[in-house]
Formats: C-alpha cells, sequence, structure tokens
C-alpha cells in the first residue's frame, strides 16, 4: 500500500515526515512517497491518481495548485497534516476552511482540542477531524531530540563560536515584506484592509529595533547571535531590511538560513522572537526564552500563550535578559504546551497509527483512483525529460513551459530537496530510532 505526503517547507516538515515513512514501512507496510507540493505538481498530476495524498494544508480548492489536484485527482482521498493551526486573531478568518468539498470531504488532523472545535465551527463534519497532537512538537523530546545536530557540530560547519553564549533570534515579522496588493487580497477574506496595513507597520517598526537590539548585543562580544528569516522570507529580503535599519553599517550578527530552526533551538541558550510560536518549541526543549516587544503587539496579532512568556520592552531589558539567559524562564510556557499540544499520548505514535488507518480506508474503496484534465498539463516531450533532471534543471523548465505553475524560487529558497535527501534522512531515523530499539535491553 502507498501514500503519497506533500512538502511545502522543507525544514518545517520534511524530518518529521520521513520519521512517519520510516514507522509506516516499519509496522504497517505502508511506502509513504513524498514530494514538493508545488514544484513537483506536474510530474505528480501526470502519473496515476494516488488513492490517499497528506497535503500541507487545505483551506479552500481554489488555492493555486490545490485546484490542480482536485481537479486532476477527482476520487483521490485527501488529508490534511494541517501544518498551521496557531493562529493569532487576524489570521482565524482568512485560515477558515472556505468551500464545501474542504469541510464535507477532506480528512483534517487536529493538534488540540481547541483546534478541532475550530474546525466544527467553521463547518467540518466532526467525523472528519482526528485529534492527533502535536508530532513536530514531539521531537523535542527523547529519543527522537537526538537526530538533529549536536551544537559542535554547527558550530564547526557555520563558523559560530560554541564557547560563546547562543542567541537564537526567529524573526516572525512577516506582515512587514507583504505588498500592497497582497494586503488588498488578504483583505477580501473577512480581515478589514486598513488592519492589515497597520500590523504591517507595526511589523516594519518592531523588526527595526529588534535588529538594533541584536546588533548591541553581538557588538558588546558577549553572544553569537543568530537572526535567521521565517521560512517565506529569503535570506536577500531580510538582508536589505538590516542593511537599510542600520544605514549601511555591517551586522554584527548572522544573518543564517543553513539547518532548521529546530536545530538552532536545540543548540541555543536563549531563543528570542516576537510572537513566533518557535518560543513554544524553544520552552519544550527547556531553553531560556524571551518574547521581544518594543511595542504593544496589536490586537490582530497577538497570541494568548504569550502572556506566558517573559518580555522584554526596551533594549536594557533584553540585554539583561540575553545575559541571564534563565532557564526556568520557560516553565509557564512549557506547562502549557505538553498540555495543550500531547492530549493523547505521543503524537508521533498517533499520527503513525491514523495515517495508516487513513492508507487502509482509501485502498478498501472499490473504485480505483482516475486522473483527469487540469490546468498544469505539461508538453508531452518534457515528462521524460523533467523525471531525468534535478529539481533546480526541472523547476527551471517547468517554469518555461508548464502553464500555472506555481513553486515560487524566493519564498522557498530551501525548498526543492531529491528523493536522495529523503532518503538518507530516513535512514537517519531508522537507525536512530528502530535498531536502536531493537538492540536496548529488554
Amino acid at each position: 500500500m502507498q501514500a503519497l505526503a506533500l512538502v511545502e517547507h522543507v525544514d518545517r516538515e520534511l524530518d518529521l515526515l520521513c520519521l512517519l515513512k520510516a514507522l509506516l514501512k516499519n509496522r504497517h507496510q505502508i511506502d509513504l512517497k513524498i514530494a514538493n507540493f508545488y514544484a513537483d505538481a506536474p510530474l505528480l498530476l501526470a502519473k496515476p491518481a494516488p488513492r490517499l495524498v497528506l497535503t500541507p494544508f487545505f483551506y479552500a480548492t481554489e488555492d493555486i495548485v490545490l485546484r490542480d489536484y482536485v481537479a486532476g485527482w477527482p476520487n483521490t482521498r485527501f488529508l490534511n497534516l494541517a501544518w498551521e493551526q496557531l493562529f493569532y486573531p487576524s489570521h482565524q478568518a482568512i485560515k477558515a476552511p472556505r468551500d464545501r468539498f474542504t469541510r464535507k470531504q477532506v480528512t483534517h488532523l487536529a493538534w488540540s482540542r481547541a483546534f478541532g472545535a475550530y474546525l466544527e465551527e467553521h463547518g467540518v463534519l466532526p467525523r472528519m477531524t482526528r485529534l492527533v497532537g502535536h508530532g513536530m512538537y514531539r521531537l523535542y523530546g527523547p529519543p527522537y531530540r537526538d537526530y538533529f545536530a549536536a551544537r559542535r557540530e554547527l558550530a564547526a560547519e557555520l563558523g559560530v563560536d560554541p564557547a560563546r553564549r547562543w542567541v537564537f533570534v526567529p524573526e516572525n515579522y512577516r506582515w512587514a515584506f507583504f505588498t500592497d496588493s497582497k494586503l488588498r487580497r488578504l483583505g477580501k477574506r473577512g480581515v478589514e484592509e486598513a488592519e492589515l496595513f497597520q500590523m504591517r507597520d507595526y511589523c516594519r517598526r518592531s523588526m527595526a529595533e529588534l535588529v538594533t537590539w541584536c546588533q548591541a548585543l553581538a557588538g558588546s562580544g558577549e553572544a553569537e547571535v543568530i537572526f535567521r528569516p521565517r521560512p517565506a522570507t529569503s535570506v536577500a529580503e531580510l538582508t536589505a531590511f538590516v542593511a537599510e535599519t542600520l544605514g549601511g553599517e555591517a551586522p554584527a550578527f548572522r544573518i543564517v538560513k543553513d539547518r532548521s530552526a529546530r536545530e538552532w533551538v536545540l543548540a541555543s541558550d536563549l531563543v528570542a522572537s516576537s510572537y513566533s510560536t518557535v518560543l513554544i518549541e524553544a520552552a519544550l526543549a527547556g531553553k531560556a526564552i524571551l518574547r521581544v516587544a518594543p511595542e504593544s503587539t496589536p490586537a490582530g496579532l497577538r497570541y494568548d500563550w504569550c502572556d506566558l512568556a517573559p518580555e522584554a520592552g526596551d533594549q536594557a531589558a533584553f540585554l539583561e535578559a540575553c545575559r541571564r539567559a534563565d532557564p526556568a524562564s520557560c516553565e509557564a510556557l512549557r506547562l502549557w504546551a505538553e498540555e495543550t499540544f500531547f492530549p493523547v499520548g505521543d503524537p508521533v505514535e498517533r499520527l503513525v497509527e491514523v495515517i495508516a488507518e487513513e492508507v487502509r480506508a482509501a485502498h478498501a474503496e472499490p473504485e480505483a483512483p482516475v486522473t483527469r484534465e487540469h490546468g498544469m498539463t505539461m508538453p508531452a516531450w518534457l515528462g521524460p525529460i523533467a523525471a531525468l533532471s534535478s529539481p533546480q534543471a526541472r523547476h527551471d523548465l517547468f517554469e518555461k513551459h508548464v502553464p500555472n505553475y506555481a513553486f515560487n524560487r524566493s519564498t522557498h529558497e530551501k525548498d526543492l530537496f531529491t528523493s536522495g535527501v529523503v532518503d538518507r534522512r530516513t535512514r537517519r531515523w531508522r537507525r536512530l530510532v528502530l535498531e536502536r530499539k531493537a538492540l536496548s535491553p529488554a
């Protein structure tokens, strides 16, 4: 039996999917194929339709690329892994399921009982929601955390001084980089347009303040500051913003997108951010945390859990908290996260069993999946060439020759990958989780 899992952001999703691939094969003889949601769409849609597809999100069938998968595979089952479930108030309307197919025919996974209630409130049938817990957050605990690169490995690879305190700053000011036209489009989904423009202004002001604070901390020589853009913000965009903020002065901190946020959390001494959910991950990893708030966070951007993290409202408080790096600062947020996101035991174990159930149900359907017309058809000559090309070369070909091809190299600069990457990560998980367990004494 097979299923297809689609990846939006490699750093966020691929490690967990490769772990699930190893466990599904070992326990249920299920072969989980893994491909890029955007970049691999033309090739996938040219093949026989799969019985079950695991998607990174599913808001509406009108969304780019999703519309092609739904049209091209009309009787395929869709399981929404829903990698984004923590919505601040202004996002709750934007991210809600928007059409009948999404509400009635897609199965949605929920990290928490609150998200299950949110889905039901927006019309998703209760039988189409499965409570699993937050698999990604479980990776911060044993034995899974041993899979990731050690601090000494990151230090050697990227030239970071292992003897200094490491302060990891995953920025989450996504609205700062949105264009006027994008804000107007989002405004059509139930949020006041004026509020969206105010959020962008707030994000630009606050990130400029955070940049100056990080410059002061790194310039003091007391800490290594690793400033990381969010997945959809390119290093070039962030570098340009930093240069403008510092008036051309070279940053004393490091702008890094190498490795995953998860690896930097595990290797660092303190994690500081605005309202990024990486603060929750840091709390689960037992790290010192700090919420930076140069000005009051607008109501539309503020999560309730923000009250559980210590806060710095000016540069002096930021510097002092980074110098202390108090591990106890994470305790309140950690306890809340464990209670909220691990509601049914180990989420990894739960994910394996729920996906296996969905695969078996899909394969029990008497009607075989079919392929229909869609909007991303390749020219006949392109298929054999694309199948033998590297991901980058294939992307270049698809951009030129495939209508409606939607992979954006700027916002997904780390998200092309090969089957070899999947195989290597899966083997690493197999050695850690399966072979270690087989060798351990009873």
